[in-house]
């Protein structure tokens, strides 16, 4: 994986990373200090706690999030965390210390397993309590093979540091998750394929980069005509794709292509919303709602072939 240097003593990676089985993004980086040095992974979404930065808040939050990660912060973190506990005896609480090192951890030779051999629910406990956790396969230099690895990343309480992104994104709950992707076929709009329930993610075809107010309510009778207008499946990658095609749209002001074809059945590349929140302006952008953007294509082709 390439890296970049920031500062010098930030270094990051050239691409975000998505845990398996989540539709959260992270991004591996190395943070320099005088006493250490720290590689670990800083958030750029997590669906269980609402945060959805851009690629330049993310940016942004670097210098921030280095000093909150300093290594003399660990303990009054650690503290402060701790006292948030009544019950330090439950399973969920037991992974969570397990985790305290702050550094990548090993689940098949580190401290986790010893606790909980099957971790994935407690850590989804956690996730919910607003803590952050990454995972990911990295090699182990103990048990020397490529192992699943975890890493709690000690950062204020998410709520707190993002409330305004927790306002703005209304939760969804699972009946109603069935039903979308039901309703929806389990197809996946990119590649136009049949995918696991796993495989798929629910995407707001109006892309949260451009909210400045709630989102409508999600109720799990939620009509199937407002269904196909606000919601396509995406897979982890290709929701990944769209991420950075609207990152780019909100700074420059260009709208996305699909796969080098730049084409619009409304309007052109250029974003014309009245507003930066104004969801007229992705109307006609292939990434707004990529199955009428294929549809129209087509159906301009075949015009053209006449």
């Amino acid at each position: 994986m390439a890296k970049k240097q920031i500062k010098p003593y930030i270094i990051i990676d050239d691409e975000y990373f998505i845990p398996e089985k989540t539709s959260d993004v992270f991004m591996e980086v190395e943070f320099e200090y005088k006493v250490k040095s720290w590689q670990g992974a800083l958030p750029k979404f997590l669906e269980k706690q609402g945060l959805d930065l851009t690629d330049e808040e993310f940016d942004n939050l670097l210098e921030e999030n280095y000093d909150l990660l300093h290594p003399d912060n660990k303990d009054g973190w650690v503290i402060d965390s701790d006292a948030k506990w009544d019950d330090k005896t439950s399973a969920t609480y037991k992974v969570l210390a397990a985790l305290y090192s702050g550094d990548w951890e090993c689940r098949v030779c580190g401290p986790v397993p010893k606790v909980n051999p099957q971790p994935a629910a407690r850590l989804r406990d956690l996730k919910k309590r607003g803590y952050i956790i990454g995972s990911r396969r990295r090699f182990c230099k103990t048990c020397d093979q490529k192992t699943m690895h975890d890493i709690l990343v000690m950062l204020p309480s998410i709520e707190t540091r993002f409330e305004h992104g927790n306002e703005l994104r209304k939760p969804m709950s699972d009946i109603l998750k069935k039903r979308i992707k039901s309703f929806l076929g389990y197809r996946e709009v990119c590649f136009n394929v049949v995918r696991t329930d796993v495989e798929l993610l629910i995407d707001h075809k109006f892309p949260s980069q451009r909210w400045n107010t709630p989102e409508s309510d999600n109720p799990n009778d939620m009509s199937e005509a407002e269904i196909r207008h606000k919601f396509q499946l995406l897979s982890n990658q290709t929701n990944m794709w769209k991420s950075r095609y609207c990152d780019t749209c909100v700074k420059t002001g260009k709208r996305g292509e699909f796969m080098g074809t730049k084409w619009y059945y409304s309007g052109n590349e250029n974003w014309e919303g009245k507003t930066p929140h104004d969801e007229n302006g992705c109307i006609g952008c292939p990434w707004y709602d990529l199955e009428l953007w294929k549809s129209k294509l087509l159906k301009a082709t075949q015009k053209l072939n006449k």
